[in-house]
C-alpha cells in the first residue's frame, strides 16, 4: 500500500476491480498452482490487505518490510525444500497461463533452482525451489537482494542451477512488456483504456490481441527517468541508493584483511566494495620514489617503498573480484593511471571511478573512456573547470557518466561538506549525482540520500585503531550497518511527495476528528437550526461545512442530545 510511485496501488481500482483481485484472480486458474499466498508486509498501511485477503480464500503472509527475502522464506516455512514458489507480483494483472504453464514444466524438466525469462517479464512468472531460497537467504546479506529476492540466483549461477528462458519465449513480446504492469497513475489509465477496448472483462482475450493492441495505438514509451545500471544493479532515480564501501587500501596490503572488509560490507548490506591500484612507477618520479617516508603510517622507508608494499597485484585483484562476486557484491575500483586501467581491464572490472585528483589527467581519462564501461567521478578537491575538462575528456553520455560531491578533507569539516552542490552539477552537466563521504560518522551521508543522492560512498576499516592514514576517518562494522539502516529508513519516509491521508492515519482521523451533534434533545418533527447542534467526537459523521444538508429539514423521530446526526434522521 506504501508503495512510493503509486500509493495504494494493490487495492486500486482497476476497471471496477481492484488490482489485487485480478492478480490472484489469474492466478487462480493456473492448474499447476497448489496453494496461494499473499506475502506482504507487517506495517498497519497494509491491514486493509489482509481484510480483502478474507474475501479472496487465500492464505496471507505478513513479514518485514524491507527483508522481502526472509519474507518468502518465512511464508513457505511449512514446505519441503523440494516444493516450488511460483512468484507473481501483485502490480501485473495480466499473467498467461499457457506461456507460465510451459516455463513451470521447462522448470521440472531440467529440474534446476531457478528459472525465469531473460530481463525478467510482467506476464510470465519466476519459479525457484524453496531450498534455493532458503539457501540463498543464509548467503546474502545486501540490501539489494533482500528487497528484490531472486537477483541473488542471477549474480550467482556457479551457487545455484539457472534456466534463462530467452526474453521472447513463446511469442512474448519485450518491447511491449512495460506496458503490461502497473506502477504509475500514467500505466493504470493506459491500462484501463487497454482493457475497454479489448473488452477484456467481458470475453476470453489472448496475449496476441493484447500485442495487437498495442502496435495499433503506437504506444510511445514514456521517457523513462534517468538511471545506469552498475554491474547488474539499476541506479538513479526511483532505485535505492548504491551504497559504496570505500576499501580502497585499508586492507594494508593484505588479501586476508581485504576479505574481511568484503565480508564486512556484505554483512551490512553495502552495494558494492571499491578498491584502488596504482602502477607506482606510473605515478612517482625517482626523487618522490625515493623520499624518506618516516612516520607511524610508514609501510616502507621511502614513499616508493610504501606505496608499493600497500599494492595488490593482478592476481590479488582477481582473486578479491571473485571472492565478492561469490559473496554476492559487487567488486569495482579506481585506477590511477592507465597501466592500471589495463590490468582492471583484463580481470573485467565491470566499472570505474576516478578520483578527483585525476580529473587533470586526461590520458587516464580518454582510457577509461574508451571502454564504454560506466565512470563515476569524485569531485573533492576540483573546479567546474576541472570538471568540464574531465567530462570532455571521457566522451560519455548520460547512460554511463555519475558525478560524486566530496570535499577531500580528512575527515571533514561539516562547514565544508556543501550538499547542495549535488544539485548545482545535476543542473550543470545533467548526469546522476551523488556524495563521497570523508565526515566523521553517518549522519551527513543519511542527508544526502534524503536529499537525492543515488550513491552514497563511505570508507570503511576493521578497526580504526589499525596502522594507515585512512583508517582512523572511516567506519567499522556497526557504523556501515548504521548507515545502511538509516538510509533505508529515510527512503522509507521520504515517501512520495503526495499529501493525502495515509490509511495509518485514517482510524486516528476517525477517532479524533469531529461530526455534527445534537447539543440537546430534539423531538420528532422539529426544525434542523444553528442553535441546535455542535460538533463533537468521532469523525465518522457529517462534516461541519457538510452540515447544510441537514440544516433547514425536519427531524424524522426523537433524537437525544449528544448523539452524530445522520442523513437519514431529517427529511
Amino acid at each position: 500500500m506504501l508503495s512510493k510511485r503509486l500509493r495504494g496501488k494493490s487495492l486500486m481500482s482497476v476497471n471496477e476491480i481492484p488490482l489485487l483481485y485480478r492478480v490472484i484472480n489469474s492466478v487462480k486458474k493456473f492448474d499447476f498452482i497448489d496453494e496461494i499466498t499473499i506475502a506482504t508486509t507487517d506495517l498497519v498501511a497494509d491491514d486493509p490487505l489482509e481484510a480483502a485477503v478474507k474475501k479472496l480464500d487465500v492464505s496471507i503472509f505478513r513479514g518485514d518490510a524491507l527483508d522481502v527475502l526472509n519474507r518468502f522464506v518465512e511464508a513457505s516455512a511449512d514446505l519441503n525444500e523440494h516444493d516450488i514458489i511460483v512468484r507473481f507480483t501483485a502490480d501485473n494483472p495480466l499473467y498467461i497461463e499457457d506461456i507460465s504453464k510451459i516455463a513451470f514444466e521447462k522448470h521440472l524438466e531440467k529440474k534446476v533452482d531457478y528459472t525465469h525469462i531473460d530481463g525478467l517479464s510482467h506476464i510470465v512468472p519466476e519459479i525457484f525451489n524453496v531450498g534455493a531460497i532458503r539457501e540463498a537467504n543464509s548467503l546474502t546479506k545486501a540490501y539489494f537482494d533482500r528487497e528484490h529476492v531472486t537477483p541473488f540466483f542471477r549474480k550467482n549461477p556457479s551457487l545455484f542451477s539457472i534456466l534463462e528462458l530467452p526474453n521472447d519465449f513463446e511469442g512474448l513480446r519485450p518491447d511491449l512488456d512495460e506496458y503490461l504492469t502497473i506502477d504509475t497513475n500514467e500505466q493504470l489509465h493506459a491500462f484501463e483504456k487497454m482493457l475497454t477496448a479489448t473488452q477484456y472483462d467481458s470475453k476470453s482475450v489472448s496475449i496476441a490481441e493484447i500485442y495487437d493492441y498495442l502496435d495499433t495505438i503506437k504506444h510511445t514509451p514514456k521517457t523513462p527517468k534517468q538511471r545506469i545500471k552498475l554491474d547488474k544493479i539499476w541506479v538513479g532515480e526511483d532505485y535505492p541508493t548504491y551504497i559504496i564501501a570505500e576499501i580502497g587500501q585499508n586492507h594494508n596490503g593484505e588479501v586476508r584483511l581485504a576479505k574481511k572488509l568484503i565480508d564486512m560490507a556484505v554483512d551490512a548490506g553495502a552495494s558494492a566494495v571499491k578498491f584502488q591500484k596504482r602502477d607506482i612507477p606510473s605515478e612517482l618520479t625517482k626523487e618522490a620514489f625515493d623520499k624518506p617516508y618516516d612516520n607511524p603510517n610508514s609501510f616502507g622507508k621511502t614513499y616508493g617503498e610504501h606505496r608499493m608494499f600497500l599494492e595488490l597485484d593482478e592476481a590479488q585483484h582477481l582473486e578479491l573480484k571473485e571472492y565478492a562476486s561469490a559473496k554476492g557484491i559487487t567488486y569495482f575500483c579506481t585506477p590511477c593511471d592507465v597501466p592500471s586501467l589495463e590490468l582492471l581491464e583484463r580481470i573485467d572490472c565491470p566499472f570505474y571511478k576516478v578520483a578527483s585528483r585525476d580529473l587533470t589527467n586526461i590520458p587516464l581519462l580518454e582510457a577509461l573512456g574508451k571502454t564504454g564501461k560506466p565512470v563515476i567521478i569524485s569531485t573533492g578537491m576540483a573546479s567546474l573547470e576541472d570538471i568540464d575538462a574531465a567530462v570532455d575528456a571521457l566522451q560519455l553520455g548520460k547512460d554511463k557518466l555519475m558525478i560524486l560531491q566530496c570535499t577531500s578533507q580528512y575527515p571533514c569539516a561539516l562547514e565544508n561538506v556543501n550538499l547542495k552542490v549535488m544539485d548545482t552539477l545535476k543542473e550543470r552537466y545533467g548526469f546522476i549525482t551523488g556524495f563521497s563521504d570523508h565526515t566523521s560518522g553517518v549522519v551527513v551521508s543519511t542527508a544526502a540520500a534524503v536529499m537525492g543522492a543515488a550513491i552514497i560512498e563511505k570508507h570503511i576499516t576493521l578497526d580504526r585503531t589499525m596502522k594507515g592514514t585512512d583508517q582512523p576517518g572511516s567506519l567499522e562494522k556497526s557504523g556501515l550497518t548504521k548507515l545502511v539502516e538509516y538510509i533505508r529508513a529515510a527512503e522509507i519516509a521520504t515517501g512520495d511527495g503526495i499529501k493525502e491521508v495515509n490509511p495509518a492515519t485514517a482510524a486516528a482521523k476517525v477517532k479524533l476528528a469531529r461530526s455534527v451533534t445534537s447539543k440537546v434533545n430534539i423531538k420528532k418533527g422539529d426544525l434542523l437550526t444553528d442553535e441546535l447542534i455542535c460538533l463533537k467526537s468521532p469523525g465518522d459523521g457529517i462534516k461541519w461545512n457538510d452540515r447544510n444538508s441537514i440544516l433547514g429539514k425536519r427531524a424524522v423521530k426523537d433524537i437525544d442530545a449528544d448523539v452524530t446526526l445522520k442523513q437519514e434522521d431529517f427529511e
